[in-house]
C-alpha cells in the first residue's frame, strides 16, 4: 500500500508539471501561486474589484489627529487576509510604517498588550496590565516622534472580547504633544464584526474607552467578484507562471455561478480544474488538449464533492 501510495503521489507531481510545461508555465511558481485557503500569493491580489479600499486607507493611515479604527468587513472567503497582505507588503517598501499583525485574536486582553509590546520591541517585563499600557503608550509616542507610524491589524476582529476592543481602542487614542495619532487600528472581520461594535455603540455610546460614534467609523465592504474579474484572475495567474491563460471564456460564467463571486470559492475550483486537466492529460489520450473547458470545470467539481463524502 506504502509502495503504490508513493507512486501515485510521483505519477500526480509529475502531472502537473508536464501539464506546466505544456502551458510554458514556471511549475515552482504556479505551486505557490495558488493555496485552498484563496490567494495566498500578494503578487496575485486583484486590485479592480475593492479599488476604492486603496484610496480609504491611504488617507487613513496618513499621520493626523483623526479617527484611527478602519474596520474592512464581509463574509468567509471574500479575501480580507488578501488585502491585509498585500497592504503589509505594500508598506514594507515606506519606511515610515510597521505594521504589526495579530492573527490569533483568540487572546485575553493582556496577552494581545503583551504580543503588541514585544513586537514593538519593548524590553520591560509585563508584569500587570497598567504597566504594559504605560511602557505602551511611552513606546508608540516615541516611534511616532521619530515619524513612524504603527498600524495594528487584527484579523478575525468578529472573535475579540469588548475589554480587548476597548484596549485597542485606546491605543488608537494615543497622541503625541503635536495632536497627532501614534497608532492606526484596522479590525477585519466577517458581519459579526459589525453587530458586534453596533451593540457596543448602543449598549454604551458615552463609553470613552469603546467607539466614540458611528461618524468616527472608517469602514469598508468587501466587493465580490465579477464575470469580468474572474478573466482578470486567470490572466493574471498565467502571467504570474509565464505562460498562456488555459481557460475557454466559456468557463467564467459557470465559475461565477458556482463561486457566487468569492475570491477564495474562485481560486479553489482554478486550482481544482488544472489539476484535474493535468491528471487527465498524463492518465489519457485528451483529443481537446489542454485547454480548460466548462465540461472540464463540472468535472473537477464532480470529483471534489465525491470526495468530501
Amino acid at each position: 500500500m506504502a509502495k503504490r501510495f508513493s507512486q501515485l503521489m510521483a505519477a500526480y507531481s509529475k502531472a502537473v508539471e508536464e501539464y506546466c510545461r505544456e502551458m510554458e508555465w514556471d511549475y515552482e511558481k504556479f505551486k505557490t501561486a495558488i493555496s485552498d485557503e484563496g490567494i495566498s500569493n500578494t503578487e496575485l491580489y486583484l486590485e479592480d474589484p475593492n479599488e476604492g479600499i486603496v484610496e480609504k486607507l491611504s488617507l487613513f493611515l496618513e499621520p493626523t489627529n483623526q479617527s484611527a479604527v478602519f474596520i474592512i468587513w464581509d463574509d468567509v472567503g471574500m479575501g480580507k487576509s488578501s488585502i491585509r497582505d498585500f497592504v503589509a507588503r505594500s508598506l514594507r517598501d515606506i519606511p515610515n510604517y510597521f505594521t504589526l499583525q495579530i492573527n490569533d485574536p483568540r487572546l485575553t486582553s493582556f496577552q494581545i498588550l503583551s504580543v503588541i509590546s514585544e513586537e514593538l520591541d519593548i524590553k520591560h517585563k509585563p508584569l500587570n496590565r497598567m504597566i504594559v499600557k504605560k511602557h505602551l503608550r511611552a513606546r508608540l509616542i516615541e516611534l511616532a516622534n521619530q515619524g513612524l507610524v504603527t498600524i495594528i491589524w487584527v484579523d478575525e476582529a468578529e472573535k475579540i472580547t469588548k475589554d480587548i476592543l476597548s484596549e485597542l481602542r485606546a491605543l488608537s487614542d494615543i497622541k503625541t504633544e503635536n495632536g497627532l495619532k501614534c497608532c492606526k487600528l484596522i479590525l477585519s472581520g466577517t458581519p459579526s464584526l459589525m453587530q458586534k461594535i453596533e451593540r457596543y455603540i448602543e449598549a454604551d455610546p458615552e463609553d470613552a474607552a469603546a467607539f466614540d460614534d458611528r461618524a468616527s467609523l472608517n469602514t469598508f465592504r468587501l466587493n465580490r467578484w465579477s464575470a469580468d474579474n474572474i478573466y482578470s484572475y486567470w490572466k493574471l495567474v498565467s502571467d504570474y507562471c509565464g505562460g498562456a491563460n488555459p481557460f475557454e471564456k466559456e468557463c467564467i460564467d459557470v465559475v461565477f455561478e458556482i463561486s457566487e463571486g468569492k475570491p477564495r470559492t474562485i481560486a479553489q475550483i482554478t486550482k481544482l480544474a488544472i489539476h484535474k486537466k493535468a491528471i487527465q492529460n498524463f492518465f489519457e489520450v485528451n483529443i481537446e488538449g489542454s485547454k480548460i473547458t466548462k465540461r472540464d470545470i463540472l468535472a473537477a467539481l464532480e470529483d471534489h464533492l465525491q470526495d468530501l463524502k
